[in-house]
Formats: C-alpha cells, structure tokens, sequence
C-alpha cells in the first residue's frame, strides 16, 4: 500500500499521462471519453499504438472486473474467425487489474486494453439489410462460443439483466411522467407476463455480453459493404437467457429504422443459422427486445431525475421512445409465430403421442375423436395460438370458443381472482350475477331483458324448448335440415345432423325439418329477398300441415349462421319472412346463438340482428366464457313469465360468482379490445383474398361469410361435385404449416374458418400464402 498514490477522480489527463507511464511504462496522448459510471479515456503512443485505460468507480466489485478479463483472455485463446474483441495488457507487476486508492480512501482498479479500431454501428450512414444479416451471424458465433465460458461473478444481478426486466420495470414505472409513456410501458409489461414469464424453463442460459448495442459494435469502415470488425466494453456481462443477446443487439439495430420487423428477422435468421435457436427463443424474442426499451426507458427517467444535466443519459431515450410507439403497433404473438417459422421449426409424433393415444382409448369413450392423421399434443394457448408440447405455435383458425383469445390475460385474471374469493350457487345473493346479467342484457335489443344461466350450449337449448312448452303448451317444432343444437337428449332429438346422421334414429314426431337456406347449393340460389321469401316458404306450408292435423307450433329453432350445415349466410329476408309466419301460427322464435354470438359477425352483437330480427329466445353458448363453461338463455318478459308454473328451476353451477366475473370480462374485453371491429376489417380482408384465390383456382367454388366467420367451399366441377378428399388433404397440409384448420357442410368439403377475433391481417396474409401454394400442388 505504501506504493499507492492517492487518485482523483476529476485529475487532468497530464495526470493521467502520469499514471499509465508509471503502472505501464508507457508514454501516451490521453483523450477523455463519455462513460456511464466508470473512467473511460483513449490512449495513443507515438508509434500510433492504441489503447482503452479503464478505472472502475468505487462500488464495482473486484471479481466483476475479473470476470470481464477472463472473457477477453477466453475470446483472446479461442478466437471467433475474423472478428476483433479487446485484449488485456499487463501492467509492470504483470497484474491484469491495477489497485489504485482515490482520495476518499476507497479502492479503484484500473485495466489497460487494446484498442479495437472501427467505425461505431450509431456512427455508419448506410446501414442495410446485410450488416443486419452480418450482426446476427457474428452474434451466433460468439453465443456459440461463450457457451462453454462460465466465471463465479456472472450469477450477479442487473437492472439491466432482461431476466429482471419484470421487476425492473414493476419497480420503475412511476419514474414516468407522461401517461401516454407509462401506457405505453404497462402494455410492454403486460406482454411479458404472459409471453415471456411463462417459458423460462425452456430458456438456454449462458454467460452473455448484455449489452451489444449501437456504441458497442463496430464495423470495418463507412461503405456499404462492411463488415462486423468488433465488440467493446464487457461491463454488463451476466449469466443470463442466451436469447436476451440477440433481443439486446435487435432492440439497438431498429431503432430509427422504417421497417423495425425486418429487421428483426434479418438478425435472428441469420442468428439462427450459426446458433440454433429452439422454438420458445422464437416466440419470446420479440417481447423481449419490447422489454428491453421499456428497461432503457425507465432507468433513463430514474437517473434523468438523479442527474439532469447527463447528456450521455439522454441519448437512447428518444429513439426508444420512437421504437416503442413503432413496435406496439405490432401484436406480440404474430411476431413470435412468424419467427418460428422463418426459423422452419418442425415437430414429429413421439413416443408420448402414442402413450397418450393409448390411454385416451383405455380411459376414455371411443367415441371422442381427435383431429388430423398425427394428432397433436397442445399444452399451451395465448391469444390466437396453440403451442404444442415444445412450444411450437400453431395459428389457430377454427376455434370460435376462445373467443377474445385463448387464455386472454383479463378473463384469466377475472376468473383467478374470484375463484379466490369465492365460487357458490345463486340461492345467495352475490353482485357479479347482477353485474354481468345488467352487461349482457345490455347488448340485446330491449325487448330481450331476462336471462338465465346454465353450463353448455346444449343446456340452454334444452331450457329453450321447455321455455317454449310452457309458453303455449306445444312440443311441435320446426328445425333446419343439418342443424346442430347440442349433445343432450333434447338436443340430439331437435338436431337434424345428429338424429339423421350416423347412429341417429330420425326424427321424433313433433319435429318438423325445413329445408336449409343454401344459396350456392340449395334449390333457390343467391342472398337477394327474394330468394330469402322462396326458402320461407317452406316453414309456412310446414305450419299449414300442422294446423290441418289441428297442432299447435310450438317454435322455429334455428342457427342465427348455419354452422356445421357448411358456414353458410342465409338470403336476406329468410328470418324476417320465416318469424313473420310463426308468430302467426302462435308460436315462438328462437335463435340459438351458441356459435356465431358475441360480435363474431363484426356488424352486430348477434348474428340474428344481419337479419334484421328480434328473437323471442336467444341462446348463448361457447364463446360466452372464452372456454370457460357457462351459457345462457334470454328471452322476454312474458316468455320468462310463462315458465313460473310452481316447479323451481336450480342449476348449482349456472350463475356462479366466478362464470359472472369471467363472462362480464370477456363482455367488456370485446368492447374495449374493439374486437368487433377487427372481425370485420380482418373478415372482410378474409374474403377479398379468399375470392382473389377463387379466380385462380376454381376448386374453391364458394366463398361466404360475415366477420370472422367464413366458410370456403371446394367443388370439383360446375355440378357443385363436394371435392371431400381435396378438403381433408388441404387441411392437413396446412398442419404441417402449422394452420389449423377443419371442414363442415353435408358433405365435409368446406373449410370452417372460425378463428378467435384476435385474428389479424398479418395472420390472413400467411394462411393465404400457404393455402395457394397448397392449391397449386392439389
């Protein structure tokens, strides 16, 4: 110690001219340089030999600076091809770190490195697509290398680590002081719970730089065609997801650019093609590089407030800011979907499909079926994504239950916190029964404005018919040829596609079948008023019939959107007419809902409101809870009136406190996600590109649909011939693509497209790329 010359933190660079000729012997011009907590200048002998002198503040811990040395000699001893990384010189003691004692009597350590020459990433004019592609082939070889790199010092932990980014931010945001900003930064937040938290496990970890950004990274010169000459300033090396590298080195390679996707892609590709990247770096990436400048943010406002004339502290906030406002316009999980697919992940049945095919068929009815040839194993749902056993997404586009997404973090939230507080029957008195009813009713037109819960579309449809019995004492109903109402007894005897499909036993006595309303395949064609009228003929003959045998019609069930008959649009007018005849005859309308309900057409809440109608019975089913179970029943005043006949009607489950919470989420999840007015434009865009399709291949001879629900028919020929075989091939096909898709219709040649309403344009453009490139090969 008694060598040790007091330092001062403010000495002039004469000074230090001094120190590094007396611990290096060595005589240098001396320039300061910008740092953020540490002293940082460029040295230059007068054989133009350059080097960085570091002095560490006071607080950095000895083993830290040790760890940076080890990486740097690590690098030094096994070199990554052409690229150039500091080296650590000695001083006189041939110590690689130098103690020196600063006038408060604390230690300060000092390292010399070598100076990696270059042109900074910030300071280049023309970047381009190839830097981008070279930046990630350089960072997959260093991750690859530094993999088998490790150091006691890099379990530590940073703000700027992106495994603490939740915390961060939690602990951070208050620091914010535009609302605009802090939404902006709870919108990242959010994201993060749900698409990052989540998947750790599957993360790789490994000793990582942390910190490539655009100041870090150099390149060879200014032309166009430079290359990656190298990587400065190990201070923020951590043990930490390999993947938040390549999120870091992203974040700062978008920022100011017109297409920050492109970008990203560019990067990871090329990434990936050096360090393989699995499935849950794919999806996790792009919520990660979001979390990253929501850190940057937020730090920067805390030291902002610390330090306000730090110039060096305001240089990333703006450009974080201009990328934060870019990147949000971006849904999360598309860009997760679109990485692993770029990536070309693909999985293959193991031996754990097989396994639970086995017990499926031990434990379970043999009649419960599972879709595709290699069925899949799904273990995972986000928005409009089914992740498989390895964290592979599969867009989904046929799942109209998980209405507002699959596991949509307000209905999740919704239905957790009531569960813990409590979940019982309706015979006490609890608010969220009259929150949620008040929710719903108020969507319905006034004259629907009592409900009842219960737990399936089935059950509902089931009340249904006994609401109608009650009401004017008849059983006779009228039903639409291949409807489906549900899986209870009452349900199958009312359901046309049950009771005359296989194992079905005809129809009872009281059930009375119409024709469908097809206008492509039917025996009236197009959506006009008059083909409408032709169709509702049918149902006023059926009720002459009835009142020749002196019966009363009890009602008319049909689906508002004929679903399983083939995604089919009735003609304008046909429920108008067809209401018009029954409330004649005295009986009763009912629109089963259970499919298409819920803002899925994007015009309307109901899909019987495209008809211009008011049901006197509205059932509710599927997409009421997002998956959850509950349904209901609306109906009038004097309809409900009719069924207090002595007998009480319990449902122990239906009207629970925790089905109200979810439901009144999701209820207010479509309004204030304006999700109706996704189904229409992304519908809309649906069907303009299925048609575009149609022109080039005549296999598609239909398309329809209102919203987001769609239906595209394929036909072999001018007969309407169903191409069934071409469909089930389409449909696996677009598997391996990870589309998941089904098919409806007598026939089974329509392709069901009944997606959440989460889906988006980004989402259409892809299914359309690969069902051409599908068609082509038919």
């Amino acid at each position: 110690m008694e060598n040790l010359a007091l330092f001062d933190a403010n000495c002039s660079e004469s000074e230090i001219q001094e120190l590094v000729a007396k611990h290096y012997n060595l005589l240098v011009k001396v320039k300061k340089l910008p740092g953020y907590i540490d002293l940082n200048y460029r040295l230059a002998t007068e054989d133009s030999k350059k080097y960085i002198l570091k002095i560490a503040n006071s607080a950095e811990p000895l083993s830290e600076l040790d760890m940076q040395n080890k990486m740097m000699q690590f690098i030094e001893q096994n070199p990554i091809e052409q690229y150039q990384f500091p080296q650590v010189i000695a001083d006189i003691n041939h110590q690689d770190i130098t103690l020196l004692i600063d006038t408060q009597n604390q230690p300060r350590y000092m390292r010399l490195l070598s100076f990696v020459d270059g042109v900074f990433y910030s300071e280049h004019k023309n970047i381009n697509c190839q830097h981008h592609q070279k930046l990630g082939e350089m960072l997959g070889k260093f991750n690859s290398q530094l993999v088998n790199f490790d150091h006691d010092a890099s379990e530590r932990y940073l703000d700027w680590d992106l495994k603490n980014a939740q915390q961060v931010i939690e602990s951070k945001i208050h620091e914010l002081s535009c609302d605009t900003q802090k939404q902006q930064v709870k919108r990242i937040l959010s994201t993060f719970v749900h698409q990052v938290s989540p998947f750790t496990e599957k993360l790789p970890q490994a000793v990582i730089h942390n910190d490539i950004n655009d100041y870090n990274l150099l390149l060879s010169s200014h032309d166009e065609n430079s290359d990656i000459q190298g990587v400065i300033d190990f201070g923020d090396m951590v043990k930490s997801y390999q993947i938040n590298e390549l999120a870091i080195a992203c974040t700062y390679a978008l920022l100011d650019t017109n297409n920050p996707i492109s970008v990203i892609k560019t990067i990871a590709l090329a990434y990936h093609q050096q360090r393989k990247l699995n499935p849950t770096e794919a999806w996790v990436l792009f919520p990660l590089i979001c979390a990253r400048l929501a850190t940057s943010v937020c730090n920067s406002a805390q030291a902002i407030k610390a330090e306000p004339d730090n110039e060096y502290l305001l240089i990333s906030a703006k450009p974080a800011w201009r990328a934060i406002e870019k990147l949000l316009k971006f849904d999360a999980k598309t860009i997760g979907f679109e990485l692993q697919r770029l990536c070309q992940f693909e999985t293959q049945n193991n031996q754990q499909h097989q396994e639970i095919l086995q017990q499926r068929q031990d434990n379970l009815f043999k009649t419960l079926s599972v879709s595709y040839k290699d069925p899949l194993i799904i273990e995972r749902g986000q928005g409009q994504y089914l992740l498989d056993e390895n964290n592979v997404a599969y867009l989904d586009m046929v799942n109209n239950v998980c209405h507002v997404g699959h596991c949509h973090p307000k209905v999740v939230e919704a239905g957790q916190k009531q569960m813990a507080m409590l979940n019982t029957n309706t015979r006490y008195l609890n608010n969220n029964i009259i929150a949620y009813s008040e929710a719903l009713l108020s969507k319905m037109p006034d004259e629907l404005s009592v409900v009842m819960f219960v737990n399936s579309g089935s059950e509902a449809n089931e009340l249904a018919m006994r609401l109608m019995q009650c009401y004017n004492k008849s059983n006779e109903l009228i039903v639409v040829d291949g409807a489906y109402h549900g899986n209870t007894n009452k349900a199958i005897e009312i359901s046309p596609y049950k009771f005359n499909g296989p194992g079905g036993d005809g129809a009872a006595d009281n059930i009375h079948i119409v024709p469908m309303p097809d206008p492509y395949r039917g025996k009236f064609k197009g959506m006009s008023e008059k083909t409408g009228q032709a169709y509702a003929e049918s149902v006023s003959e059926t009720i002459s019939q009835l009142t020749l045998q002196g019966k009363q019609v009890g009602g008319f069930i049909c689906e508002s959107l004929q679903g399983v008959g083939g995604n089919l649009i009735m003609p304008d007018g046909y429920l108008r007419s067809v209401y018009r005849s029954i409330r004649a005859a005295g009986g009763l309308c009912i629109a089963d809902e259970v499919q298409v309900g819920f803002g899925r057409v994007g015009t309307h809440w109901w899909a019987f409101e495209t008809q211009d109608v008011v049901p006197d019975i509205v059932t509710l089913g599927k997409p009421i809870g997002n998956g959850h179970p509950l349904a209901a029943v609306v109906t009038t005043k004097k309809v409900a009136d009719a069924f207090v006949t002595g007998m009480e009607y319990f449902n122990t489950f239906g009207g629970n406190p925790v089905s109200c919470a979810i439901g009144k989420a999701v209820i207010d999840t479509i309004s204030e996600d304006k999700l109706r007015e996704n189904a229409i434009m992304t519908g809309n865009y649906m069907m303009m590109q299925l048609r575009q399709l149609q022109n080039q291949f005549p296999i598609i001879g239909d398309v329809r649909g209102l919203g987001l629900f769609i239906g595209a028919e394929l036909v072999r020929d001018q007969n309407l011939t169903p191409a069934t075989e071409e469909a089930k091939y389409l449909v696996e096909q677009l598997k391996t693509r990870n589309i998941l898709l089904s098919l409806d219709g007598p026939f089974n040649n329509v392709l069901k497209i009944k997606p959440p309403i989460v889906f988006n344009q980004s989402n259409v453009d892809y299914f359309i790329a690969q069902l051409k490139d599908c068609l082509a090969h038919l």
